[in-house]
């Protein structure tokens, strides 16, 4: 009795004085608190459930709080604070009992934390090597290991299991706990180092950004002071005497709160890169260098690599270059301007705006024989990055069964959709960290946001997600998963609502020689070869460039066959006929081209007063405005009955059950919802949110049509000829995903519940249950565009 006596004296003086406890405690439960508070607040804007690390963090904050609470009831109503002479049993009992559940807590709590941080870390690296994915794996396991040898510790270190609080009874024994709790602390070192060294080999290889390094150096800094402050621990735990634990009780719950704290900090480590957001116009003007040189410096000059046209593709390409070999010379060509300070470019939302402006080329279609002779707008950007100047900016991944006909119609797997899945992720850079590594990248320049993760909550979400799933259309949570079959989520490449062009995602270390046409490719022969050797541009002197290697053709699918038919290559009779010499004769340049058309419809609301679209004075949410006005498309098939008799009257002697579109799952179908409407189809509605707007999309056209010269003029545009709805079974495609949306708006009770009726050309009767192909193709004709 008298050492127990003894023991409670010493705890009862080394206890008395617990401020620096508390103060380490309140700093610690505020930092925690507020960096997980961040994280969460940022999450739910990005995504409306929790992910696994996500609640793993928050189970552990809760457990830091329980653990906070039971060290605060020590230092107060515990044993400390009291002088021997008021020393109470009961006291003694209590404060034991609260380390006890101290030990516990820790062991789980700080077990869950490491995980939560080597599942974000297997999100960022296990699709890099298989290394890198085994060591994740292997230190997790050994994480779970160790919470599970702490926890049982704290429960059987002594027996029976009140001795832990009761050290009166005789019966009782505990084990060596300083081996025990330094094994423990040990192994916690271990794993807290391994944790630090495992992102260091991709943080070596990648280049990154200033301010990326500033936030990457915070992080390893956090790292090593965890490292160093459980070291400190262990070796304070070798000393301690735990028949009098208050000798060096207050040092290892101070470095135990400590690790906790920036084991949290480190998981809640997301809540920084906002950050970057902020410092990145700053680290862009630091780093500014003009890439733009005029036509008189270029004249004459010799470069590696001349790519002309500087759009989506050839800005990538020149970037690509570059990076791969430094020390390439390299010359971009774009017939339109620098476009990046342009006022309506940056917002994403104002992408309608930019069509016709002077950054798009505004193209015209030939007389469409098949749609009442129209002549239809086909828009294409007219800038330093192509049509990403002007564009929506809508990221969808193509399904799984389009590449891998690539790659069978090319006989080369490395065309396959898992043989381009590594470049899908390599470009990308997804919304959600904690998605399927496999399948998106996490670290590409082009960054993705989801309706859902900027927190658009469009009032029409639910009701149109219940039409769809009415008639056996149901959710796809990932529109980009190789299979984008269902109603699925739009996603954009937008970063935080603003554009991205290629042109500035993708760093132009190059020259770049903007509002300059390229006349024509300079061709050579060599050794019975044709060789590009340069171009010649389109100024008064007929300057010429010279490329060293090669002579790159980026000037998209319009602009790119009529270069290379004034340049000499192309179908020879054609060419003859402008009067420009045959340099090669290839007659399918300029055929078989194709491209989706679609066909609008307007639907008037039950109830517009609710502020449900665009041009509502009640539709206000500063958030509606961050993307398109949009939640979901609809990619779906239609009957293969009706299709294989599509496909036979197209051609009589195929057998349809070869054909592409009916040998393997497609998307035949899309159809989208727009919340707002007015179009220049159907100026007679207004947008004043009384109507939404659909599109019903052939993807996956048989039509075929064509581009050729309309003269022997660069400045002029070619004749764009797409053939629209030439075959049957484009029409059948179409009328079949008429059918089935108008079903889903007027026939199904969500539908009926938001729709009050569709809004037609005067003469023009609605779609009906009974409408036939006749009049469905009616439609399609004065629709389709």
């Amino acid at each position: 009795m008298g050492s127990i006596t003894e023991a409670i004296g010493k705890r009862t003086e080394l206890s008395h004085d617990g401020r620096d406890v508390a103060i380490t405690l309140a700093v610690c439960l505020f930092l925690a608190t507020l960096t997980t508070g961040l994280r969460f607040w940022l999450s739910r804007r990005r995504r409306p459930l929790f992910s696994m690390p996500e609640s793993m963090t928050l189970a552990s904050l809760l457990l830091f709080y329980s653990y906070a609470v039971a060290t605060y009831l020590i230092l107060t109503i515990g044993h400390g604070g009291y002088p021997t002479s008021q020393t109470q049993s009961w006291r003694l009992t209590f404060t034991l009992k609260c380390v006890y559940y101290l030990r516990l807590a820790y062991g789980t709590g700080l077990g869950l934390v490491k995980c939560s941080i080597l599942m974000a870390l297997f999100r960022s690296l296990a699709a890099s090597s298989k290394a890198a994915r085994y060591a994740i794996l292997v230190i997790m396991a050994l994480c779970i290991s160790w919470s599970l040898m702490a926890t049982l510790l704290s429960l059987l270190n002594c027996r029976p299991l009140s001795y832990n609080w009761n050290l009166q009874r005789p019966e009782g024994h505990c084990i060596n706990r300083n081996a025990a709790f330094m094994a423990v602390s040990i192994i916690d070192v271990v794993t807290n180092a391994a944790i630090l060294v495992l992102p260091l080999p991709r943080v070596i290889r990648t280049k990154i950004t200033r301010p990326e390094k500033l936030v990457m150096a915070s992080l390893l800094v956090l790292g090593l002071f965890v490292v160093a402050i459980t070291a400190v621990r262990t070796v304070t735990i070798a000393k301690t005497d735990f028949s009098a634990i208050y000798d060096n009780g207050k040092m290892i719950i101070i470095c135990t709160t400590v690790e906790w704290t920036v084991a949290l900090m480190i998981a809640n480590s997301p809540v920084l890169w906002p950050l970057l957001d902020w410092l990145a116009p700053f680290h862009s003007m630091e780093n500014a260098k003009s890439p733009f040189v005029d036509t008189n410096m270029a004249a004459g000059e010799q470069f590696d690599y001349i790519i002309v046209g500087g759009g989506t593709a050839g800005c990538v390409l020149a970037s690509r270059l570059k990076q791969y070999n430094s020390s390439l010379s390299i010359l971009l060509v774009e017939a339109g301007p620098d476009a990046s300070n342009h006022p309506l470019v940056p917002d994403g939302s104002k992408a309608t705006q930019l069509l016709g402006s002077e950054l798009d080329w505004t193209y015209e279609t030939v007389p469409q024989k098949h749609l009442h002779g129209r002549v239809l707008s086909n828009h294409a950007g007219k800038a330093l990055g192509g049509s990403t100047t002007i564009n929506s900016g809508g990221w969808m991944r193509g399904a799984k069964e389009d590449y891998d006909l690539w790659a069978s119609l090319v006989g080369d797997s490395r065309w396959s959709y898992h043989g381009l899945l590594p470049y899908f992720r390599k470009l990308e850079h997804h919304f959600d960290p904690f998605a399927d590594p496999e399948v998106h990248g996490f670290e590409g320049p082009i960054k993705t946001e989801s309706v859902s993760s900027t927190g658009r909550r469009y009032p029409l979400r639910q009701l149109v997600q219940e039409v769809w799933d009415s008639v056996g259309v149901t959710f796809n949570s990932n529109i980009n998963s190789g299979s984008p079959y269902g109603l699925v989520e739009v996603v954009e490449n937008r970063d935080h609502g603003m554009r991205q062009m290629s042109s500035s995602v993708y760093p132009l270390d190059v020259e770049v020689m903007p509002e300059t046409l390229v006349k024509r490719v300079l061709v050579e022969e060599r050794d019975d070869q044709k060789i590009a050797i340069g171009v010649v541009l389109e100024d008064k002197d007929e300057s010429q460039i010279i490329a060293r290697q090669e002579v790159i053709i980026s000037a998209g699918a319009y602009r790119t066959p009529q270069l290379m038919m004034l340049s000499g290559i192309g179908p020879a009779e054609e060419l003859r006929a402008y009067g420009i010499d045959v340099v090669l004769d290839l007659p399918d340049v300029g055929r078989n081209f194709a491209d989706h058309v679609a066909v609008s419809q307007w639907w008037q609301l039950k109830h517009p007063e609710k502020g449900l679209t665009i041009g509502s004075p009640a539709f206000t949410d500063p958030a509606f405005f961050r993307g398109n006005p949009i939640d979901f498309v609809a990619l779906d098939s239609v009957p293969l009955d009706g299709l294989r008799q599509a496909l036979v009257k197209d051609d009589p002697n195929s057998n349809p059950d070869e054909h592409p579109l009916i040998a393997s799952q497609r998307v035949h179908v899309e159809t989208f919802t727009v919340y707002a409407a007015g179009n220049a189809q159907n100026p007679t509605i207004a947008t004043d949110g009384t109507h939404i707007t659909t599109g019903v999309s052939c993807m996956l056209p048989t039509s075929r049509g064509s581009i050729k010269l309309a003269d022997r003029d660069v400045r002029s545009a070619p004749r764009i000829d797409p053939n629209y709805c030439a075959t049957e079974a484009d029409r059948y495609v179409l009328r079949e995903g008429l059918r089935k949306l108008r079903k889903a708006l007027r026939d199904t009770p969500a539908g009926q519940e938001m729709i009050e009726s569709e809004t037609v050309e005067e003469n023009y009767d609605p779609l009906g249950p009974e409408t036939d192909d006749e009049a469905l193709d009616d439609l399609i004709r004065r629709r389709a565009a």
